[in-house]
C-alpha cells in the first residue's frame, strides 16, 4: 500500500492509494477505488483508518492498544469531545506523538501507543503509568479528590475531582465573580474555551482588570452608581482611586479577599472633607458638597441610579449662599460657557465646564 516500487503495490490494480505506482493510469476492471471506502481527508491513511471511528479520530472502546486491558480506548472521548470542561477537547497531541506528513514515520505506526506529554499545557512534571493506567497531569492533580485517574474509570470527573470547589484558601466570593464559565456555586460548567487551558482564568482571560469587572481593558463596573462616576453629567470622570485602593497585582492584600474596600483619597478629601460609607450611602464627601457653605440636599445612596445626586442644587443652592444673588450664571462675567440655561433658567454644565466642575477649586 506504501511502497510504489514493489510490484504486488497496491497502486497497480487500484486507485486512490497512498502510493500511487507511477505510469499506472488504468487499473483492473472491478478494482475498486480506495477512496470510495476511506473517504475522509487522507484517503486510507486517514487517522480513523486505524483509530477512531467515522470521522473521529480517536480509538472506540472495542479498539485498544494496551496489553491486557480489554477496555483502553475508554476515556478517549472524555479527552477530545466537546463537554461541559472544554468546549473543543483536547488535541491528540496532548498527549501522543502526532505524525507528520508522512503518516507512518517514527513512533507512528509501530505498534505501540505513545504517551508524550504537551508539557506547556499539561506541565512538566508529568507520567503516565502503564501498568496501573494511572495518569499523573496536573490536568488532574491540583489538589482535588482525585488526582491519580485511572485511564479505564467509567465515573464522570467532577468539580472536586481536580481541584476543591473553592480549593483551599481559596477567595471567600461567588464563583461568577471571577471564573466566566463556572455557575456561583462552582458545582457546574458552561463549556467556553477557557477551562483546562493550562492557566487559572480570571474573568474572560484577558488578563485585564476588566476581566473580572468592566469590559475588555475597561475596569469600570456597570452596577449601581459605577457608570455615573465613570462618565458624570457634572464632571471629569472620577479616579478609581478616590473611593478605593487600586492593587498593583491580582494577589494584593486587599484584592480578592472577599470585601469591597472604600478608602477615599484625593478630590473626596478636598476642603478638608473626612468622608465616610456605611454600606450603602456616603457623607462627607468633597465631591458632594461637604464643607461647603450650604448643607447637601442629598445624600448620595449607591444603588440610586435616578441622577438625583448629580442635579444642581443637589450639592450646594442655586446659587450657593456664599454666592451672589445673581442667577446669570452664564453670563461672561462669571462662569460663561462653562454654564449654560434653559429657557426657564434651569442652570446645567457643559463639556467644557464638567473640566472644571467638582475639581477641589471653586473657579470664577
Amino acid at each position: 500500500m506504501l511502497d510504489a516500487s514493489n510490484p504486488a503495490a497496491c497502486g497497480q490494480c487500484h486507485d486512490g492509494t497512498p502510493a500511487p505506482v507511477p505510469g499506472v493510469t488504468s487499473f483492473a476492471p472491478g478494482a475498486t477505488s480506495c477512496t470510495s471506502c476511506h473517504d475522509q481527508p487522507g484517503g486510507a491513511l486517514a487517522c480513523s483508518t486505524c483509530h477512531g471511528s467515522g470521522t473521529r479520530a480517536f480509538p472506540p472502546r472495542d479498539l485498544c492498544f494496551f496489553p491486557g486491558d480489554a477496555d483502553a480506548g475508554v476515556a478517549h472521548a472524555a479527552h477530545v469531545e466537546p463537554s461541559s470542561a472544554s468546549a473543543s477537547g483536547f488535541a491528540c497531541s496532548t498527549c501522543h506523538p502526532v505524525p507528520g506528513a508522512e503518516v507512518i514515520e517514527g513512533l507512528h505506526g509501530d505498534g505501540t501507543v505513545e504517551v508524550a506529554f504537551d508539557a506547556p499545557l499539561i506541565g512538566p512534571e508529568v507520567s503516565f503509568d502503564r501498568a496501573s493506567l494511572a495518569c499523573a497531569v496536573t490536568c488532574h492533580d491540583s489538589g482535588g479528590l482525585r488526582p491519580r485517574p485511572l485511564w479505564s474509570e467509567t465515573t464522570p470527573m467532577g468539580c472536586n475531582d481536580c481541584h476543591l470547589s473553592p480549593p483551599l484558601n481559596h477567595f471567600p466570593g461567588s464563583c461568577t465573580g471571577c471564573h466566566a464559565e463556572a455557575n456561583a456555586t462552582g458545582t457546574a460548567l458552561s463549556g467556553g474555551p477557557l477551562h483546562l487551558d493550562g492557566r487559572v482564568e480570571l474573568g474572560n482571560g484577558s488578563g485585564e482588570c476588566g476581566a473580572c469587572h468592566g469590559t475588555g481593558t475597561n475596569p469600570w463596573p456597570t452596577t449601581a452608581a459605577h457608570p455615573g462616576h465613570e462618565n458624570p453629567t457634572i464632571s471629569a470622570p472620577v479616579d478609581c482611586a478616590s473611593c478605593h485602593p487600586v492593587p498593583t497585582s491580582i494577589d494584593d492584600p486587599l484584592h480578592l479577599d472577599g470585601i469591597v474596600h472604600v478608602s477615599f483619597t484625593g478630590l473626596a478629601l478636598a476642603r478638608g472633607a473626612a468622608p465616610s460609607w456605611n454600606g450603602t450611602s456616603c457623607s462627607a464627601v468633597a465631591c458632594h458638597g461637604a464643607n461647603l457653605a450650604d448643607i447637601p440636599a442629598v445624600v448620595p445612596v449607591w444603588l440610586d441610579t435616578s441622577g438625583a445626586a448629580a442635579a444642581c442644587g443637589a450639592c450646594h443652592g442655586i446659587p450657593p449662599s456664599q454666592h451672589t444673588t445673581s442667577t446669570s450664571c452664564s453670563d461672561s462675567n462669571c462662569h460663561g460657557s462653562e454654564i449654560s440655561l434653559s429657557v426657564a433658567g434651569t442652570p446645567s454644565i457643559t463639556t467644557s465646564g464638567k473640566l472644571l466642575h467638582i475639581n477641589g477649586v471653586v473657579t470664577p
